[in-house]
Parts: structure tokens; sequence; C-alpha cells
């Protein structure tokens, strides 16, 4: 009994920090791009996205270390699968998401990538040099933002001591979500083996989203404080991350293994998601509730044919 307390008084304050921490988190990357002279967006796609997406590249380069390969790729790839179809089309669902012109052409090449990463798992596996470009692929992506959102002038007009500060916020507030992500996985984690929910459920629900936490609490508050671009941006950084980022240093330390659901099932469906959210953001720069419900639908067949 005093056990349950205790656990349950971690997921309280571990919720807390992720309330309060995605609060902070928003109001800190609006505060970056204002330093910088750059857009929301922009922030969100690169700075906010690398934050969140801290627990995923953890989590699956220990577990490639480890040698656990099918968990490397399956949070990497299930972590992208759900903040494209899980996180985007609850956001959406609230409010329609209207975003500046060049979120379709960074979701593209996100549609791009996935493909790339589809042809790499083609024959059942991931090998070192397949990781390698993967990750020379995501330099070669900051590269490019710099020299396209980015000048030295720029920098120098705004003043970088106040664009230093503000980013240094911004990954501190980052970590205060991470922790509160931490403390609220683990501890719903032991209340579901007290309730004797099934390890199947729990790897499914709560340890499957539990990395994409981070994502989820920071895209809705962005939603409820009608910051729409930080959300979308967050989203598609965060995949990008997941895919060349985490998926490739993961294959550097060890080459992954593919199992016939992550082929099948997970892959195709994220190609899909993506693919509908790269048509919606081209033809009208939004998310509305239509591509929202989409999305959601297939999330919700994901997890059936999880079963």
């Amino acid at each position: 009994m005093e056990s349950l307390i205790v656990i349950t008084g971690v997921f309280v304050v571990g919720l807390a920090l992720l309330v309060k921490g995605s609060d902070l988190f928003v109001e800190a990357a609006t505060a970056v791009a204002k330093s910088f002279g750059v857009s929301e967006f922009f922030i969100a796609l690169v700075l906010a996205s690398v934050a969140t997406t801290l627990p995923e590249l953890t989590v699956s380069t220990i577990s490639a270390y480890n040698g656990n390969s099918d968990i490397a790729l399956g949070n990497a790839l299930g972590s992208a699968l759900a903040n494209v179809a899980l996180i985007l089309g609850l956001s959406s669902m609230i409010m329609p998401l209207n975003v500046d012109e060049v979120a379709w052409q960074n979701s593209l090449f996100l549609l791009g990538i996935t493909g790339y990463l589809g042809i790499l798992m083609w024959d059942g596996i991931i090998s070192r040099l397949d990781g390698i470009t993967l990750v020379v692929l995501y330099a070669l992506f900051l590269y490019y933002l710099y020299k396209r959102h980015m000048s030295l002038e720029e920098l120098e007009s705004e003043g970088r001591g106040n664009a230093a500060k503000e980013t240094a916020i911004l990954f501190i507030t980052g970590l205060v979500v991470i922790a509160g992500a931490e403390l609220v996985v683990n501890s719903a984690v032991e209340l579901a083996k007290a309730a004797g929910i099934s390890q199947a459920v729990i790897g499914l629900t709560i340890v499957s989203i539990g990395t994409s936490l981070p994502e989820l609490t920071n895209s809705l508050t962005s939603v409820m404080k009608k910051l729409p671009n930080i959300s979308v941006g967050n989203m598609i950084g965060a995949d990008i991350i997941d895919i060349l980022l985490v998926i490739g240093v993961s294959a550097i330390i060890r080459p992954i293994k593919v199992s016939g659901k992550m082929f099948h099932v997970a892959l195709p469906l994220t190609l899909l998601s993506v693919f509908i959210l790269t048509v919606s953001l081209k033809n009208n720069n939004r998310v509305g509730r239509k591509t929202g419900s989409l999305l959601l639908g297939i999330y919700a067949v994901f997890l059936y044919l999880l079963r």
C-alpha cells in the first residue's frame, strides 16, 4: 500500500514537471525565434525537436549497444509514426494548424528520407555503412537549413547574447520535460503492473508512447497557445531526427536487424502518414480536422495490427 502511494506521488510530480515544463518550453522556443530573428517553425524544427527527441535517442542507442536492435528500431520508427499520426492528429482536432509555407518542403524531405529508410530495411538489416549515410544526411540537412534561414549578419544584428541565453533556457526546460516524462512513464508502468495489466498492453501503450510524451505535451501546449508553427515544426523535426540521427547512430553502434512487423506494418503506415501530411501542407499550408481524423485512423490501424 505504501509503495503504491509513493508511485502515485511520483506520477503526480512527473505530470506536474511535464505540464509546467512544456509551458515554459514553448515560451522559450518563441523567445529563441525572436532573438535569432527567424521563424518559430525553424526553431521548432531544429532546436525544439532536438530537445524533445533525447528520450528516443537515449533509449535506442542504449538498446543498440546492448544488442536489442528490435527495441532500437521499434522505438525510433514507432515514435516517428506516433508524432505524425497520433500527436499531430490530436493537435489538429483541437484546432486546425495553419503554418508557414516552408513546412511542406520539410515534410517532403521527411517523406523522402522515410522512403530511403525503407530501401535500407529491404535486405533485413541496417548496416553500419547505412547508419553513416543517415547521419551524413542529417548533417547536410542542418547545413541546408543554416544556409537558407540564417546568416552571420542576422545573428550579429540581433545580438548573440540574448540568443545564447534563450537557447540555454530552451534546453533546460526541455530537460525538465524529459525528466517529467521519465517519471510519468516509469510510475505508470508500475501502477499498471499493480493493477494486473498485461506486459503486452503496457508495451503497446504506456512504454511505446512514453518517449514521445515530450513531443505530445509540447505540441498540445503550442496549440493551446495558438502557436501551430511550433507544434508542426517540432513534430517534423523530431521525425527527421528519429529516422536520420536516432536510427543512424544506433546502426553505427551495432547493425540493426529488421523484423517483419517493422518492415510490413510500421514502415508503410509511417510513409502513408507522412504522405498525407505533406499533401495537406502543400495544398493549403495547414493540417485540418479532416487530415487529423485520417492520421488518427492510421494510428488506430497500427495498434490493431500489432495485436
